[in-house]
């Protein structure tokens, strides 16, 4: 993957945050290559293969370690449920 080289100020505190964040070992590069993944599949600016490609993970792993995250891959909404409920049981919607 073709990569760009950004310089981003980020305050000392975010800073220190970024080296004790236990979820991921590896360098600060990675890290914030990590979190920009999964900010933009969480807020659907990507979809999960490319997040996971931004992360540099596998899909597999990728999924994995965002429900170790507790965030879900499925976007599958409270009334869409109600809804494959009520047609489960007969009920048209």
């Amino acid at each position: 993957m073709v990569q760009r080289v950004v310089s981003v100020s980020v305050p000392l505190d975010l800073y220190a945050e970024l080296g004790s964040v236990s979820s991921f070992q590896g360098n600060l590069k990675q890290k914030l290559q990590l979190h920009l993944a999964i900010g933009m599949f969480i807020s659907k600016e990507v979809s999960l293969a490319r997040a996971a490609e931004y992360a540099d993970m596998s899909l597999s792993d990728f999924s994995d370690m965002l429900g170790g995250f507790g965030v879900s891959i499925v976007d599958y909404s409270e009334d869409m449920l109600a809804d494959d409920l009520l047609f489960a049981k007969g009920i048209k919607v």
